[in-house]
């Protein structure tokens, strides 16, 4: 859960839920929504890049891997209320038309497909209207999709190689030419490092990527993504890449950090 609102922190809750609103004066209500923006960057977060990349590169001793594309299914994005002290609640089934009210914002019932900037561009990927109000944070649901209800049949319909997939990663190993397939299902929680405001000004939240991460053993090598014996921990290593932060001017760094 979203326990301390001034201090960043990403992780996996078991569950999470759809679109709500509270009653406070400070918080998002079920009247007349206002403009959000959600982008996508992979860019490092300490400095600014000065020129962009074709694609993305790790190199760890021995070992080159190249990342060429990305993508992500995003199942459900989220705003956390300043004033909730979760977003967990209980899934809707299907997550077809069914609400759960539990005080959070929906920004995008999906399933999405997100495709990752990999130069240092910020990419903004969704437009959408919320309740007017201030965030404490966002919860993403990354996640496989099947069938079974009216969105994924048109998701799968659309993207069939995404059928049981929700990451997709090209590229090469070493030189030799790579694609993994991953079915993480994960719900991901980031803290903003200070609350954001949605009003007439139109905000822009950035979720940041740290694709270099995705494929560490953690000790300063690289896993072999054809390996199928690292997918658990280069599953993992997805899970615990995201960072999300008020970034109005589209540069891909967090406005209240400069």
């Amino acid at each position: 859960m979203f326990a301390n609102p001034t201090t960043l922190r990403r992780g996996l809750i078991i569950a999470c839920a759809a679109l709500g609103a509270s009653a406070c004066s400070d918080s998002p209500t079920s009247g007349a929504r206002r403009a959000l923006t959600v982008s996508l960057t992979t860019q490092a977060q300490g400095v600014v890049a000065d020129r962009a990349l074709a694609d993305i590169t790790v190199a760890a001793g021995v070992n080159t891997l190249v990342i060429t594309k990305a993508q992500l299914v995003a199942r459900r994005i989220e705003l956390a209320p300043a004033d909730a002290a979760t977003c967990a609640g209980t899934d809707e089934e299907g997550d077809d038309d069914a609400k759960v009210e539990d005080g959070c914002a929906e920004v995008e019932s999906g399933p999405v497909l997100l495709d990752l900037p990999l130069d240092a561009s910020t990419k903004t990927n969704i437009t959408a209207s919320v309740p007017p109000g201030t965030y404490r944070g966002l919860e993403l649901r990354i996640g496989p999709v099947s069938s079974g209800n009216r969105r994924s049949v048109e998701f799968l319909t659309a993207h069939p190689d995404f059928r049981n997939v929700s990451v997709r990663v090209e590229g090469t190993y070493n030189g030799k030419a790579f694609v993994f397939m991953s079915p993480v299902d994960a719900r991901i929680e980031t803290l903003f490092s200070a609350p954001v405001t949605v009003d007439a000004s139109s905000p822009n939240v950035t979720v940041a990527i740290d694709l270099t991460n995705w494929f560490s053993d953690g000790a300063g090598g690289t896993l072999d993504p054809s390996n199928s014996a690292n997918a658990s921990r280069i599953s993992a290593n997805i899970a615990g890449s995201f960072h999300a932060f008020e970034d109005d001017d589209h540069d891909g760094h967090d406005d209240r950090h400069r």
